[in-house]
Order: structure tokens, then sequence, then C-alpha cells
């Protein structure tokens, strides 16, 4: 909500280094979820143990994924240093992330459609409290916190010195929203790391209505979305692909789970994705091409799901299996949790409405008593 011209620093070296293996998450994910019907017959009693615990987690009402890189700072930086220029900071930061994703809805959540569902994300450094959280309950109504002190202690220490300047003016903004008028106290109450509440269709009407009054004289674009049967064309494009590559094998216990390994092809599988997407390509989100699915190598690739108590209870992985150069230097675990008696996603108490007007209106006011930047 800084005033305009002020740009949030990505750390793009940070970026590049890890984007690759933050996105083999998801794709690693997806693909031991989908793989798992589709074992030969060999791998049959594996692949129907997978497949059961699966089917009991989408009868659950409420889920929480959780999602971090199971080692600490040492590691990520033997695995990551030298990687356009991954630094130790970067390090500490993801030994510290931790983000989970939680999933609720008046039913199984296999017979829920998106819209339907409430979902609630939260992200974590490790540090004092949580980076940010934000909830949306059956896409009607959206909750946000966000730690900005914390936000900017992490600006800190991994932008540039140019990102560092770049914050200048939302510093001096921030400094100055205690005299802001009482008015404005939803403002106040978001800069401040309280909840806020936010109607999404009151923003993208004022998105529009500013963007309409602006020199180009249209409305932004509306947000890529994918539909259903959308996506029920890639998830059935990635399940012919590992029909008759999959293979499934059990691989002991840990933790009072059995682990069940699963290897697929990642080259072909990514192949056969890239080529579902690639008619889909205008409907992906911005950053988001089917090219981008070349980079993953041609060679097989292991992940470990756990069972606990007839239920998925987690997948584990090395990332260091998808690095297609020499951006990794050695293992990079990640592991993604899944648990099934997870709270439904519920409304904070206390959040403050923000209106778009307000978040324009105190800009002005800052702007209006002396802005220099």
């Amino acid at each position: 909500m800084g005033p305009p011209g002020v740009r949030v620093p990505t750390k793009e070296n940070t970026i590049n280094a890890t984007r690759k293996g933050i996105a083999a998450v998801g794709c690693a994910a997806f693909i031991a979820t989908t793989a798992t019907a589709c074992g030969t017959a060999g791998d049959l009693s594996a692949g129907a143990k997978v497949q059961r615990a699966l089917d009991r987690l989408g009868e659950q009402k409420a889920v929480t994924v959780s999602v971090g890189f199971d080692g600490g700072e040492q590691q990520l930086w033997s695995a990551l240093k030298g990687s356009d220029g991954f630094t130790r900071a970067d390090a500490k930061m993801l030994a510290g992330l931790d983000v989970s994703l939680s999933v609720s809805a008046a039913g199984p959540l296999k017979d829920v459609k998106a819209e339907g569902a409430s979902v609630a994300l939260r992200v974590s450094l490790g540090r004092d409290g949580d980076l940010l959280e934000i909830r949306s309950l059956s896409g009607k109504e959206a909750y946000l916190r966000v730690d900005v002190q914390q936000f900017l202690s992490l600006a800190d220490d991994l932008g540039s010195a140019q990102s560092k300047g770049d914050l200048k003016g939302f510093r001096k903004f921030l400094d100055a929203a205690d005299e802001l008028p009482s008015s404005y106290k939803s403002v106040k109450d978001a800069l401040g790391g309280k909840w806020i509440s936010v109607d999404p269709a009151a923003f993208q009407e004022f998105s529009r209505s500013m963007a309409a009054a602006g020199p180009a004289g249209s409305p932004l674009p509306d947000t890529p979305q994918l539909d259903a049967a959308t996506q029920e064309r890639i998830t059935k494009a990635l399940r012919r692909a590992l029909e008759r590559n999959a293979r499934f094998a059990d691989a002991g216990g840990k933790d009072g789970a059995d682990i069940v390994k699963v290897t697929v092809p990642a080259g072909k599988t990514a192949d056969a994705l890239a080529e579902a997407l690639e008619p889909l390509a205008d409907q992906l989100p911005e950053g988001v091409a089917p090219s981008d699915l070349k980079d993953v190598p041609d060679k097989d690739v292991t992940v470990d799901v756990a069972v606990k108590d007839g239920t998925l209870s987690g997948i584990s992985l090395d990332l260091d299996q998808f690095d297609s150069g020499d951006e990794i230097h050695g293992a990079l675990p990640l592991t993604v949790g899944f648990a099934p008696d997870a709270a439904p996603v519920a409304a904070p108490a206390g959040a403050t409405p923000l209106n778009p007007q307000d978040v324009m209106g105190a800009m002005m006011q800052f702007m209006m008593g002396g802005m220099d930047e």
C-alpha cells in the first residue's frame, strides 16, 4: 500500500537460484498424488495403498498442507551457494521458511468445487510471528494480516542498495501512518499488522474504475483462471503419461508411517504436461509458460509418500533431482505434510473492513503533507 513508484524488492538473483526447485515442489507433489492410481500390475499393492490413502484424504472436510525444507541453514547454503548470487542470508531465510495451506468445506473435499471451499494461506520465516496470512471464505470474503515491519527487515537482509532505496518512500509513509486522521483506521490497522477484511469484488471494481480513468482508457485485465474443464485436461494428460511409466515399491516404515517409493520419468512427464498446456498458454497466470517445463531433466525422479493410519501424511523429495545444470550442489530435501484433522477455515475476530477508497485517500493525505519522493 506504499505511494506510487515504490517497488517491492524481489531479490531476482535469489529467485533465479531457487525458482526451479520451488516450482518442482508443486510438480513433484502433483506427480506423486496423480501417479498413485496408475501403477503397473507388479506395483499394485504399493500403489493401491497410496490410492486408498488419497481417497481417505479426499473424504475429509478440512486438510492443512505444510511445505518446508527438511534441512538447516548450513545444508541449504552448501547445496545452493554459488547459484546466481545465492547468499548466506538467502539460506537463512529458506531454512526458516514454513508455508501452510488449509482448505475446508461443508462436505468432503473431493466433492467440492474450488469456489465452494474456504482457504487459508500462512507464511512464516521462523521469526517472531507470521509474515503473512490470508483467508478466503468460499471466495466471497477475504481477510489479510501482514507483518510490515518483518517484511521491511527481510528487505534489509535480502535487498540490494537500489531496492532498499526504492522502499524509502514506503518507510516514510509507514512512519507517518500514526498521524493519519481517525477516519483511516483501516489503513492504520493494516500497516500495524492487524487483521483487515477485504471485499474482493469492491477492489476489482475499483481497479477497473481507476484504469478506465487513466490514459489507456481501459480496465485492468482479468486474472487468468483455469476452469474445471481445463484442469481436467491437464490431469488426464498427466495420467496418460504416468500410466505406463510410474513405478511403486514399499520402502518400510518411518515415524509410524508406511513409506511407498514412487518413481516417475520426469522428462516424459514434463513434456506431456507442456504439450497439454501449450493450447492454454494464454489462460495461464503471468510468468507461467509451458516452455519452462523443458528445463526438467530427462531422468527418473523418486518421491517418498508416507501413509499413516491409512491416510496420506506426507511427501518428501530431494530437489537436487530436478537440477538440470549445476545450480544445486548436494541434497536439498523438502517435505510436504498433510494434516487431515485440521480445523475449518474461519473468519478472524475483530477484522477491520478496508475499502479501496481508504487506501487512495491515505496516500493522497500523505502526499499532500509534503511527500518528497
